[in-house]
Order: C-alpha cells, then sequence, then structure tokens
C-alpha cells in the first residue's frame, strides 16, 4: 500500500509543467456552457427528432405485417454550472409513437436523465441516473418490438496523474423489465427481464496529440427473471482511443473533425453461469467504432464487434455475438451528401437445438445470419438541422423459425440539435 502511495505522489511531483494543461472539471464545465441559449441560470438546448415511413415487417415476424410507423420526440437539455466545480446536467424528452394498423403500439413515451458532477483540475466525480419507458427491440436476438422500461445508473471517478495518465473507477447498474409484448410466451418474457451490475477500472496513458492507450478490468453480475440463467463474469480490454470518440454502435457515424477519430478495443472475457450444467464462455471480445474524414467531408467508417451476449433459446445461457460492417458519405454539396452502408452479422450458439426437419426432430446447429444494406440521403438545411430519405434492408437467415425474417424499411428524417 505505502509503495502504491509513494509512485503515485512520485508521478504528481515528477509531471512536466504541461499538466497545467489538464482541467477535468472544466473540460465538462465547457461542455455544459454550450447551450443555445439562456433560460435564467441554465443552459437550454432544444432537440427534436422526427422519423417516418413504410415498414414492411413492423412486428418482426416470420409471416411479415407491414405498417406505416412514425415518432416525434421534442425534448431539451438543461444544464446547470454552480460555480467553478460542479455541474448539473438533466434531459427530458417525450415521444409520441404512432402505428397506423397496429393500434397496440401506439403510445406516448418519455426519457428523462439526470445527472451531475463535481471536480477540480485532477479529479472529477460524476453521477448520472437514466429513466426511459419506450418501445424499443431488447437484443439483436429477439427483435421484435416491446414496451420496455429501463433504469440506467452509473457513478465514476476520474483522477489525473500528471498530463499523460488518467485513472477511471465506474459503477454501472441497468434494470429492463418489458411491460408489453405482442408475442405471448412467459419464458422468453422471464429471460429478458434482467439486472446488471458492472465496475470496471480504466487506465488511459496519452501516446499523442490525439490518441490514448486504453486499459479496462471489468467484473458484471447479472440477474435474470429466469434465475437459472443468472452468471457473473469478469474480463480486460485494452486499445486505442482516438479523440474525438465516437458513439458505440453507429454504422454512420458523425464527426465534424478531419483525421481519423474512434475506438479500438481487443480483449477477453470468462462468463460463468450460476447454474453448473450451463456452459461457460471464455474467450475473445473486441470492438472497433472508426472513422476518416478527409479534407473534403467525405466519411469512411468502419465498425466491429464480439462478445458474448444473453440468450432466450433452450439451454443456450449466451450466444456470440458478431457484426462487422462499413459505410461511406460522399459530400456531393456543402449541405447534401450520400450515404450507403452495410453490415453483417452472425450468432454463435454453444449448444445445438431440437429442430424439426422434413416431419423429424433432430438435433441440429443454430443457424443465425443477417446482413443489412442502408442508403442515406440528408440535407443539411442549417447548423444542427437535417432532414433525409433513409432506406434499409435486413435479410435474416436462421433455422430458428423465430428469427428468420426479411424486412424492408423507408423512412423519412428530421433531427434539430443546435
Amino acid at each position: 500500500m505505502w509503495s502504491f502511495r509513494l509512485t503515485l505522489i512520485a508521478l504528481l511531483i515528477a509531471a512536466p509543467s504541461g499538466a497545467q494543461s489538464v482541467d477535468l472539471i472544466e473540460e465538462r464545465l465547457t461542455d455544459v456552457r454550450s447551450g443555445f441559449f439562456e433560460l435564467g441560470p441554465f443552459y437550454a438546448t432544444p432537440v427534436v427528432r422526427f422519423t417516418g415511413g413504410y415498414d414492411s415487417n413492423a412486428l418482426s415476424t416470420p409471416e411479415a405485417q407491414s405498417d406505416i410507423a412514425a415518432l416525434l420526440g421534442p425534448g431539451i437539455r438543461l444544464a446547470l454550472p454552480m460555480g467553478s466545480n460542479a455541474f448539473f446536467d438533466m434531459f427530458q424528452e417525450v415521444d409520441f409513437v404512432y402505428y397506423k394498423d397496429n393500434v397496440d403500439l401506439r403510445r406516448i413515451f418519455d426519457i428523462t436523465r439526470l445527472g451531475g458532477g463535481w471536480g477540480g483540475r485532477r479529479f472529477l466525480l460524476q453521477i448520472n441516473n437514466e429513466f426511459r419507458d419506450e418501445t424499443r427491440r431488447p437484443t439483436t436476438e429477439f427483435d421484435s418490438p416491446v414496451e420496455m422500461r429501463t433504469n440506467e445508473f452509473d457513478a465514476s471517478m476520474t483522477i489525473a496523474l500528471g498530463w499523460r495518465h488518467q485513472l477511471s473507477a465506474r459503477y454501472d447498474q441497468t434494470r429492463s423489465k418489458i411491460e408489453k409484448t405482442l408475442i405471448d410466451d412467459g419464458a422468453i418474457l422471464d429471460r429478458l427481464n434482467y439486472v446488471r451490475d458492472s465496475v470496471s477500472m480504466d487506465f488511459s496513458r496519452r501516446v499523442s496529440a490525439k490518441t490514448n492507450a486504453v486499459t479496462q478490468v471489468f467484473y458484471e453480475k447479472l440477474s435474470i427473471d429466469d434465475p437459472t440463467r443468472d452468471s457473473d463474469s469478469y474480463g480486460m480490454r485494452a486499445g486505442f482511443d482516438f479523440s474525438p470518440t465516437l458513439s458505440s454502435g453507429s454504422i454512420v457515424p458523425s464527426s465534424p473533425s478531419a483525421g481519423l477519430s474512434g475506438q479500438l478495443l481487443v480483449g477477453f472475457r470468462r462468463l460463468i453461469p450460476v447454474d453448473v450444467n450451463r456452459v461457460e464462455y471464455a474467450g475473445l471480445i473486441g470492438s472497433v467504432d472508426a472513422m476518416y474524414v478527409s479534407s473534403d467531408g467525405h466519411r469512411l467508417a468502419g465498425i466491429f464487434s464480439r462478445d458474448a451476449v444473453t440468450s432466450i433459446l433452450g439451454e443456450n445461457s449466451y450466444f456470440i455475438e458478431q457484426r462487422f460492417g462499413g459505410s461511406f458519405s460522399w459530400q456531393l454539396h456543402r449541405r447534401f451528401s450520400i450515404e450507403p452502408g452495410i453490415m453483417r452479422g452472425k450468432n454463435d450458439y454453444p449448444l445445438p437445438r431440437l429442430l424439426t426437419v422434413d416431419g423429424d426432430v433432430i438435433e441440429q446447429e443454430i443457424v443465425d445470419e443477417h446482413i443489412s444494406y442502408r442508403l442515406s440521403f440528408t440535407y443539411g438545411i442549417r447548423p444542427g438541422l437535417d432532414v433525409g430519405v433513409t432506406t434499409e434492408y435486413l435479410d435474416r437467415r436462421s433455422n430458428v423459425l423465430l428469427f428468420e425474417k426479411n424486412r424492408l424499411m423507408v423512412n423519412f428524417f428530421m433531427t434539430l440539435a443546435p
């Protein structure tokens, strides 16, 4: 313990004068003060998103049912700096969801996010809590629309060790509960309702002006309504963070800066089911979410992910989810761009399943693969206000009837995010 303390003190003392440029709280306060306008003591930023169009398989079922759907989501962010060492941040959005034929899916949902932080030049404590009541597709395995409530809480402490190094500790808890679904299968619902607790420790080292080397160790505990599927897992990830960091999972991320941005992480996970009769997983995980922006505004993006995810199928308590794809945004005009993209995915299961083939029940390896194509046309009316049309086609091939499907979506969209 004393050796660790002496090492920490030595790092702080030995930090060169460049350490004066490190100011963790000021970085957050700058973001807080970036509101679109001032509303009393608050910095306010309005947000509006709208999507509407045709969906050839609105319920994502093997026998497709087409529908016309739309979502209107006005929201506002209110941020309050409190002196030079603290801030409060909140976001509220109300979503109006409409389906022409599936009237049971019409509803008004909301998203509420509350957070804040306190710190100084070399340390920052942050706490956030997000409540979501919405129509969503729980996982890439079970991708049918359901009414779901989630509560995501996270708390983190970041310490700057000189100007090159940062150490962060983080705790996350996610609670997910399905309120309503059009699929009448209680066993599936029990496997989708869960509480996930995770703790992680991150260490980063600046290796250049825009690149950090990152190492993370983590532990997760998953409690499911079907207790036979509870599990613990632990592991580590390491890689590079190219500033500015992209949003995870975006096939066509956005960034105004020229150059390379994104994140590359490779690691290891061991997943241990509480039920000793279930299969464990110990293997590689990883993710890549990167984009290169040319000086002309053209964007080339790539994404890859591999991880163990909770399954709803029989004896399989998990599956290995693998995704990779890319997109290219061609800036035809200062305001107009075309963005084609493609994504391939595959879910691998550790155990086979009994399937009916030509009237016979046999044991077969589960097949679940998909490919999706995307083409988007975007027009920027003004900075922060975009309109456009997106076409996406999904072809999912599986020997599990619940998963086999095709889906074509054509949507008009508008986003306002000053």
